[in-house]
């Protein structure tokens, strides 16, 4: 079998799909110092709390519209493909709420494929470690954005806030230019029936080195064989079987509730407004830039950290475990918030003001290496190979669906009963840590074939005898050329 390397090609390929992710990140966290910047608030004649969550919200609606299309760009035209597409609007810039709605659309577009591509060409062991990359790249995204906004805090100049948007298109020119010279998705390749190109990318990714042969022709008959047997099961499922089917319900669930509740965890909420938790503290705007930009730094640190782990620890232990502990850190804030109360005018705890800062910082560290990685590696795990592109579509319609609402009622929510609000995030992280207690299956250390038996909808080959599966590759083979003939 080919032996493991720290730095595979298919390492350095999640690198680089996770561009896109550095891309959401960046596009994500820019507006954060842009909010607590006086010059930005007065050009947009100091928007109130309704219209300070639109500025933040339209972005997400534009992911929803990316998320919801990507589903047929992937499946129609590659994977590959799919992302150029989403990198021509990540390079428009124009006024800001269009601006931001495009770059939505493209964040959407290219979060939507990039896990699903690099699940497809990881290796089992390797699988949870490439799809966390995307995780890792939305931190150093986020971790630049709000550094820049520490920057534009001190250029004092009225055009400062513009800065930061007018870089945002840079990552995905370079995603476009880098993304043609990749090897399309092998598994993509074989639901197309181009067989051969499917194995030459196939050996492309894994078979570089002498002794890696016969596991590369092993493993491609086995992957060959597992998606004739999808297609030949799947390939009249419609969008609307994937709620018809109780093994496709329950797949969905799977996929869609892990990003469900990592919006619910409060992390949207923590980053978007964090300056207006820091004013409520009463600390000016030079301070809650260096605040925001400190509590930027967390993330990546965290997000490196976990693909030393993500790989060897059960999926399940780790959600249970990040939801718990999220409670935990948004009681305390509240408590702190409620015994402690920053009035203006008055003087504040400073004691107070560190934990309850410190606990927002906990907040962003325990989601960038726990909760935050599962949501790029489970959706794309769990469904098959025939139905992966549309199924992971819904679930990030779910996710930016859920943020959206977030984000523009936030503002005004905190407004209204400020730290009451924090409750909600109590609430919802303990119940999620009991959903993924009680319903969650453990997916750690299967391939994406062998996942299909937790499900009980698709018979995979491995452990058979490879002869058995040779012979069956030629029979489902030729059901599947008269399958796609039928279908022309």
């Amino acid at each position: 079998m080919a032996t493991h390397k720290a730095f595979s090609k298919t390492f350095l390929t999640s690198i680089f799909l996770g561009i896109g992710g550095f891309l959401y990140g960046y596009d994500s966290g820019i507006i954060t110092p842009s909010l607590a910047l006086r010059s930005f608030n007065e050009y947009f004649g100091n928007p109130d709390p309704s219209l300070r969550g639109a500025i933040v919200s339209i972005y997400q609606a534009g992911a929803w519209l990316g998320s919801a299309c990507v589903g047929l760009t992937s499946d129609r035209f590659g994977r590959r493909k799919a992302i150029l597409f989403g990198c021509i609007w990540g390079a428009h810039v124009a006024m800001l709420v269009l601006g931001r709605l495009l770059v939505g659309f493209a964040v959407g577009t290219i979060t939507g494929v990039a896990p699903v591509y690099a699940a497809e060409i990881a290796k089992t062991h390797e699988r949870a470690r490439l799809t966390a990359v995307n995780q890792m790249m939305v931190a150093w995204g986020f971790f630049i954005a709000l550094w820049t906004g520490v920057g534009e805090g001190k250029w004092n100049d009225p055009n400062q806030w513009r800065l930061g948007f007018a870089i945002q298109g840079i990552p995905a020119l370079l995603l476009a230019a880098g993304v043609l010279f990749l090897s399309e998705s092998p598994r993509w390749l074989l639901l197309k029936g181009r067989t051969e190109e499917a194995e030459i990318a196939f050996r492309n990714y894994h078979c570089g080195r002498a002794g890696d042969d016969q596991w590369c022709r092993s493993e491609f008959i086995m992957i060959q064989v597992n998606i004739a047997e999808e297609i030949r099961t799947q390939h009249q499922f419609s969008w609307g079987d994937l709620l018809k089917t109780p093994a496709f319900r329950r797949r969905l669930f799977v996929g869609s509730f892990v990003w469900a509740a990592a919006m619910l965890a409060g992390i949207s909420f923590v980053q978007y407004f964090q300056t207006a938790i820091y004013a409520t503290l009463q600390y000016d705007e030079s301070q809650q830039l260096l605040i925001s930009g400190l509590y930027g730094t967390v993330g990546p640190i965290a997000c490196i950290a976990s693909l030393f782990f993500v790989d060897r620890v059960p999926r399940k232990t780790i959600l249970v475990s990040s939801s718990a502990l999220l409670s935990l850190c948004f009681l305390i804030i509240t408590v702190i918030a409620a015994v402690f109360p920053a009035q203006p005018g008055m003087p504040t705890n400073a004691a107070a003001q560190r934990g309850l800062i410190a606990c927002i910082f906990a907040v962003s560290a325990n989601y960038s290496a726990l909760l935050g990685p599962m949501t790029w590696i489970i959706p794309p795990e769990v469904f098959t190979t025939e139905l992966r592109a549309k199924a992971n579509a819904i679930v990030q319609v779910i996710h930016y669906s859920i943020s959206l609402i977030i984000t523009q009622c936030s503002p005004i929510a905190l407004a209204a009963v400020g730290w009451k609000y924090y409750i909600m995030f109590v609430l919802t992280n303990a119940l999620c840590a009991l959903v993924f207690f009680l319903a969650y299956p453990e997916t750690k250390g299967k391939s994406l074939e062998e996942i299909a038996e937790l499900f009980g909808d698709v018979d995979t080959v491995h452990g058979r005898d490879m002869g058995e599966v040779r012979e069956k590759v030629v029979v489902t083979t030729d059901e599947y050329r008269r399958s796609r003939e039928s279908f022309a």
